[in-house]
């Protein structure tokens, strides 16, 4: 409540078994499902991001949106996957520069808070759920693998990735679609 968090290392464990929510500014968008928060806590909720980008990593939390998997950008010298800018932009456009909230659910194999993110919008009175709105746009599929968490929602989440592959909305009116996973697996 008082104590800002530097980066997901200092999260305590207790926090995310709790699902105890965290609350701060979105500084960067990394690909369509992770991003970096800059931690304000209710003590320090007035106070604005920070403006340099230089070193985030000591100063900024790493957050992997639950239950999506959104196509891969490009790095580590591999090419992106269709859509992948797309992703990440409808991300960026969503949340970037904006106070967010964190619901954290675990902590990945990479030392990412897998969190439930939502923002409000139109004057506070409307909060939206970031995955609802990749999965909605075909930004990105329902994730399927170890660890995934779906906090409560799994049914509702599979009804809006289906509807968004019956209109065929972004990923899903590819012609051919290979899923983040498989594509990770393939390029490895």
């Amino acid at each position: 409540m008082f104590r800002r968090y530097q980066t997901g290392a200092d999260v305590p464990e207790s926090m995310i078994k709790s699902h105890k929510k965290l609350r701060g500014f979105v500084i960067d968008v990394s690909d369509g499902d992770t991003l970096r928060l800059y931690h304000t806590p209710l003590i320090r909720w007035f106070e604005t991001a920070p403006q340099k980008k230089r070193g985030l990593s000591k100063y900024t939390i790493s957050v992997r949106l639950s239950a999506v998997d959104a196509p891969e950008v490009s790095h580590f010298g591999k090419p992106a996957q269709p859509l992948s800018e797309e992703a990440k932009q409808l991300l960026s456009d969503q949340v970037l520069g904006k106070r967010v909230t964190v619901k954290p659910l675990s902590k990945d194999q990479y030392g990412r808070i897998v969190a439930t993110i939502t923002y409000r919008r139109f004057l506070g009175l409307i909060k939206t759920n970031v995955s609802h709105v990749m999965l909605r746009q075909g930004m990105a599929s329902l994730y399927t693998g170890g660890g995934a968490k779906y906090d409560g929602e799994k049914e509702l989440l599979e009804r809006i990735e289906a509807d968004a592959k019956q209109a065929k909305r972004g990923i899903w009116g590819l012609k051919k679609y290979e899923s983040p996973a498989e594509y990770k697996r393939k390029n490895k």
